[in-house]
């Protein structure tokens, strides 16, 4: 899907939001930023709850919207889930529901059954939105947009009120329905860790601007994220190379270096996103050996950027990318570390980025 969104919108509070986006919106683009940059807004003016706006906005060379006129709000094949639940509060869950699947725009429908058995709302079907938790309506509201046909979700951090178990099942779930019925994504979010798991594009609201990263690996390592000090970590490119069936380690190529990860990835394509946490990653100014540490690559330290009590790291590796890694500032001091120094990365856990392309 083509997205092209171009404009200002000003409020007459004086808060501004300005943006001249155009890429193939394939998968998920997370929308990042600090609190008041205007990723709600920039939610609004895709939805048609701006219809005023003097912006344009197109999607697969559909005019929605431009200066003062547009397509309403209800004929847009757009699914919105906002923070929150927004249900309605006369009806049960179950009629709810429904409402959504009564809808005549077009778009994917997903089937009805596959949404609530995975989202678990069988039990919940039957009560009322004050019956509920803040959780369980949140889930109710986000079958709600996916039982409604859509060409394009747009979702205002919808697992804000989950607890974690709930999160990381339904992050994965949702990436790879975009995915399976080619239904993008706009993501709204404040954890980085959600973002890293999910996203295949960036955007990006600052300074009453918003714009395009142009990866998700340039996005984890930029010292420029706003999530940075968030379970900082770097998501990097591999090609799968071999399984191991005797220890049970697939060998991806990163680079000139090789990384062993638990499992048979043989399945997953060839192309495989790991995600790295900074704080498991070590540095060596000289090449160790010895020790039970299986991933280990060679790198330069491209940056330094201090965050408090400690240093992250920016090395830079294999074909352009990079590792972040987490250390003291006493081991910066003692070990001399600054940009342009060699060193070797101890790799002490990598995730697999389930969902990947």
């Amino acid at each position: 899907m083509r997205l092209r969104i171009q404009g200002e919108i000003i409020r007459p509070t004086g808060f501004g939001l300005a943006t001249d986006i155009d890429l193939d919106l394939d998968g998920v683009a997370a929308l990042v930023g600090a609190s008041g940059a205007g990723k709600s807004t920039f939610l609004r003016l895709i939805a048609g709850f701006e219809p005023r706006a003097p912006v344009t906005v197109e999607v697969d060379g559909e005019r929605w919207q431009t200066a003062g006129s547009g397509l309403p709000a209800h004929q847009r094949s757009v699914g919105t889930v906002f923070q929150d639940s927004r249900l309605f509060p006369h009806l049960s869950a179950r009629a709810n529901l429904g409402f959504a699947t009564r809808s005549r725009r077009p778009g994917t429908r997903l089937e009805f059954d596959e949404v609530v058995d995975f989202l678990d709302l069988g039990p919940l079907l039957e009560q009322y939105p004050h019956e509920l938790s803040g959780g369980q309506r949140q889930r109710v509201a986000l079958a709600r947009t996916l039982l409604a046909p859509a060409r394009l979700w747009l979702f205002d951090e919808p697992m804000s009120s989950l607890d974690p178990a709930s999160k990381q099942e339904i992050a994965p779930y949702l990436h790879d329905l975009c995915r399976r019925h080619a239904v993008p994504i706009v993501y709204v979010s404040h954890s980085l860790p959600e973002v890293l798991a999910m996203a295949d594009h960036v955007l990006v609201a600052a300074d009453g601007w918003v714009s395009h990263v142009d990866s998700i690996g340039e996005f984890s390592t930029s010292f420029a994220n706003p999530l940075l000090a968030d379970e900082a970590g770097a998501v990097i490119d591999c090609r799968f190379k071999a399984f191991d069936s005797r220890y049970r380690l697939s060998e991806l190529e990163f680079g000139a270096a090789s990384l062993f990860v638990p499992g048979d990835l043989s399945t997953m394509g060839e192309r495989i996103l790991l995600h790295i946490p900074a704080r498991d990653v070590s540095l060596a100014t000289s090449r160790v050996e010895d020790v039970s540490i299986l991933n280990r690559v060679d790198g330069v330290i491209d940056a330094l950027n201090e965050q408090g009590e400690s240093v992250l790291a920016r090395v830079r590796c294999a074909e352009g990318q990079f590792l972040l890694a987490r250390v003291t500032r006493r081991s910066v001091e003692e070990l001399r570390l600054d940009a342009g120094v060699r060193v070797q990365a101890l790799i002490k856990s990598v995730a697999v980025r389930t969902g990947a392309p």
